[in-house]
């Protein structure tokens, strides 16, 4: 990645800054600022030939603002390991859109998806909804090398199924739907 830089926020088409203003129960008032954010899907993929999980390892500036402004030191600054995900963007159904992310970012094609849940996230800082999907995925899947979209910075992490938990232990920027969807995945699969 090249140049990066801070700019002056102006408009956006994923999120909308919003300020709300009350009065409370003591007759003072208040405000609460927060974002009006996308949905967005994510897929917890498992590679049955391989016995393995794929995450996605990505660069996301919003991680690397926050280890700098707070002067962490990690190996690898700005770059997480999440589940498969997108925002729900496009007039496709909440499926298509889950299954074009793994197209997108691993390029696997996965036949099937199984629900399961949906969640809403950020109450405090903006509300949105996340849907959570599992996919057993194999070699016959793969339709292309993945890696992302528009400037994305993807790449392919995989994970032994029996080497999960001390994976977790050793990456702590990864995020908790992570291991939500493992455990799912222990208690059912």
């Amino acid at each position: 990645m090249k140049n990066l830089q801070e700019k002056q926020f102006g408009s956006s088409k994923y999120i909308k800054p919003k300020r709300y203003t009350y009065i409370g129960k003591d007759d003072k008032q208040y405000t609460w600022d927060f974002i009006e954010a996308m949905d967005s899907v994510s897929i917890f993929l498992y590679h049955h030939q391989k016995d393995a999980f794929v995450f996605v390892k990505q660069f996301r500036i919003p991680l690397w603002d926050y280890q700098k402004r707070n002067h962490l030191q990690v190996d690898e600054m700005g770059f997480s390991i999440e589940l498969c995900s997108g925002l729900v963007d496009k007039h496709l159904s909440i499926e298509d859109i889950a299954k074009e992310e793994c197209i997108e970012e691993l390029g696997y094609a996965p036949k099937t998806l199984e629900k399961i849940g949906e969640f809403y996230t950020g109450f405090g800082s903006g509300v949105s909804r996340q849907f959570l999907f599992y996919a057993s995925i194999d070699e016959n899947d793969k339709i292309n090398s993945g890696g992302g979209i528009d400037g994305e910075e993807i790449q392919a992490v995989w994970i032994k199924r029996n080497e999960f938990e001390q994976f977790c232990e050793k990456n702590p920027i990864r995020t908790p739907l992570l291991e939500y969807a493992y455990l799912w995945f222990k208690g059912k699969k």
